[in-house]
């Protein structure tokens, strides 16, 4: 994921306006959903940040791609040594250990 992105499946505005019925609340509900390459990281839905040019990669295409190439090259090699039942497995664990809750007692 690269270092400035954020990843969700709802924008802070929506999640707001479903939540209390206003967007008033975007930013609180922007810290909820934890959108950022560090808690992402932390949560074991991504596996690596990659860092952005300077400004971010808006902003120079070619470098952000000069330093997302890297990346990309060592994964790609890391998958092309394993089958392809041994990277099915490996995604369904990886799926199979995302996301958290709490039970609250009834």
């Amino acid at each position: 994921m690269l270092e400035n992105s954020w990843y969700t499946v709802i924008s802070p505005e929506n999640c707001s306006s479903i939540l209390w019925r206003s967007w008033d609340q975007k930013e609180k509900a922007a810290e909820e959903l934890r959108l950022t390459p560090d808690n992402m990281y932390k949560f074991g839905l991504i596996d690596s940040i990659v860092p952005e040019p300077l400004g971010g990669a808006h902003w120079d295409y070619a470098e952000a791609a000069a330093l997302l190439k890297p990346k990309l090259i060592w994964t790609l090699g890391e998958l092309s040594q394993m089958t392809p039942r041994e990277r099915v497995e490996r995604r369904i664990e990886k799926f199979g250990r995302m996301g958290f809750w709490n039970e609250v007692p009834a």
